[in-house]
């Protein structure tokens, strides 16, 4: 069977890192040695098949990656992508981060203003759970991140997988070990969760990622609330259509009263679940 022949015939899952960014390097690395890939140059691409899962190692920032899959399913079949990266941070914080990609205004980072990259919460929910529990016995926490940054015209699911905050917790091999581990782990589960978008919150969205890492639902979109100038009815109905979300939980403490009447009226029109997050706190694993 020739290379073409295989990644068409097997490859369902892709991850891509950046031969510019340390952390997906070593995130690399650490896939390489976990499992067995055969690896081919492709234009400015390098790209490794394993039997269920590929990477795609590409010269570009991964936040400015607009369409890659387009470009890349010129070379594979996959179905999905976990985009792995280093986090960047002015806090220091040692920790290992999920999120969607996308801007619900301005587009300062990569891809394009009020433009959404299509979600995989599934997965950032399996690896959520995963990753937090080997993190146990170190000095890194997790922590799921609000929307955020380009990509945002990506077509198929797909989500980040952070190391931050600084260069030494990119460099830091063992974490890397730990990610890629949890990556691969988190595509294996078969697992089945309630999909949901949260709104609320600050960038790390606390709540958000306490209710992902206890209870039976799992984040797509998150719209924290400096976000809530830019937000409005379209482009929440458009971000609940592409999660294919059947709940919205807002962080009660944070919302406003423009933004609960919005997700009243948006809630009564589509039938959607809306609920506070301390009632989606008892919905427990």
């Amino acid at each position: 069977m020739t290379f073409e022949q295989k990644v068409k015939a097997s490859i369902m899952k892709l991850i891509v890192c950046s031969k510019v960014d340390v952390a997906s390097q070593n995130i690399k690395d650490a896939l390489l040695s976990l499992k067995e890939f055969d690896g081919e140059k492709k234009g400015n691409c390098t790209l490794y098949t394993g039997d269920d899962v590929s990477i795609a190692d590409v010269d570009e920032r991964l936040i400015y990656a607009d369409h890659l899959d387009e470009r890349l399913k010129k070379h594979l079949d996959f179905d999905e992508i976990l985009f792995v990266s280093r986090h960047s941070s002015k806090d220091g914080r040692k920790i290992v981060t999920t999120h969607c990609t996308g801007n619900v205004g301005r587009a300062d980072y990569g891809g394009k203003p009020y433009s959404l990259a299509k979600p995989s919460p599934s997965t950032m929910k399996n690896f959520s759970l995963i990753v937090y529990k080997k993190l146990v016995d170190t000095d890194f926490e997790f922590t799921m991140e609000a929307t955020h940054h380009g990509p945002s015209e990506i077509s198929v699911p797909s989500a980040f997988y952070e190391i931050g905050s600084t260069e030494n917790e990119w460099r830091d091999r063992n974490i890397a070990w730990i990610v890629a581990e949890s990556i691969l782990e988190a595509l294996k589960m078969n697992s089945e969760w309630r999909i949901a978008v949260g709104v609320g919150g600050t960038h790390y969205i606390p709540r958000q990622t306490e209710i992902e890492l206890s209870t039976v639902f799992a984040f797509a979109h998150n719209f924290p609330k400096y976000t809530f100038s830019d937000l409005n009815e379209d482009f929440l109905l458009h971000a609940i259509e592409l999660s294919s979300a059947e709940t919205v939980i807002i962080d009660e403490k944070s919302v406003n009263s423009r933004i609960k009447s919005m997700m009243r009226e948006i809630s009564e029109k589509t039938g959607l679940e809306l609920l506070r997050s301390k009632e989606a706190k008892k919905q427990r694993i």
